[in-house]
């Protein structure tokens, strides 16, 4: 079992590991700064990185994990891994390779979560694949992403491996409140990403309103939402600054009016 930060709760995955509720995000971070990104952000606490096939970063986002590993920050055991197969043309042989690849260009020997990215394609038969990748505990544990209520009906028609999360879009101005009460309802835990609505959010007057009772920012009282809700979240930045202040947003709780006012933002 990861060893979790004692500052970064967890939730515990219906394949009885757990997931640190805050990771950092890689999407559309690439070179250079995603690999500093990656150190600056274990150094801070975190335990949890999230990238995938398609963010061409893989590699990068491993040099910084076992940079980090190396200079005893850390072990690899503390560590929540996340990786995604790219479903276009796959199936599940391919599928298995792409997660073989990514052990690969992450420097690991194991990865603790990988996701079928989006529902394309022959989504079922890749998701396939990262059964086997399971059954030859490659993987800790499997899942999905960008799957709504439909997506979901048809893969359970075929799994074996009841998907552990489903990682999809969240932010106050967009709660997803079915797919997250369905997938509740099977036991599948739930990731969102873009909890800032790609930074749209970070100067919402809103948000700023609550914050300031707290004193904190719009962004950590969006954070903090998705934490209340015992979601796990993920927010990208490449900047120190705002990887810090991402982190800290477990020293304070939302009431239940503001976690309702923020519920009922619309876009």
């Amino acid at each position: 079992m990861a060893v979790v930060s004692a500052k970064t709760p967890a939730v515990k995955l219906n394949t009885g590991y757990e997931m640190p509720q805050i990771g950092i995000g890689t999407w559309q971070a690439t070179g250079d700064p995603v690999r500093q990104a990656v150190k600056d952000a274990l150094a801070i606490g975190y335990r949890h990185v999230d990238t995938a096939y398609i963010y061409n970063n893989e590699k990068e986002v491993g040099e910084g994990i076992n940079a980090q590993i190396g200079a005893g920050i850390l072990k690899r055991e503390d560590l929540f891994i996340t990786t995604k197969v790219w479903p276009d043309g796959s199936n599940r042989k391919k599928a298995l390779e792409s997660i073989h690849n990514s052990l690969t260009k992450l420097n690991v020997t194991y990865l603790d979560l990988v996701l079928v990215h989006w529902p394309r394609d022959n989504y079922s038969d890749t998701y396939q694949g990262l059964e086997d990748a399971f059954d030859q505990k490659l993987v800790r544990s499997i899942g999905v992403s960008n799957f709504g209520r439909n997506e979901i009906n048809t893969l359970k028609k075929t799994w074996k491996v009841v998907p552990a999360v489903n990682q999809i879009d969240i932010h106050p101005t967009l709660n997803q409140d079915d797919t997250v009460a369905y997938c509740n309802e099977l036991g599948i835990s739930v990731t969102g990403y873009s909890p800032l609505g790609t930074g749209k959010l970070i100067q919402d007057p809103t948000l700023t309103a609550i914050g300031k009772k707290h004193n904190k920012s719009a962004a950590q009282v969006a954070l903090r939402w998705q934490i209340e809700r015992n979601l796990v979240t993920i927010p990208k930045s490449v900047n120190k600054k705002y990887i810090q202040e991402d982190f800290e947003i477990f020293d304070f709780t939302l009431t239940k009016d503001e976690i309702q006012t923020i519920h009922d933002m619309k876009a």
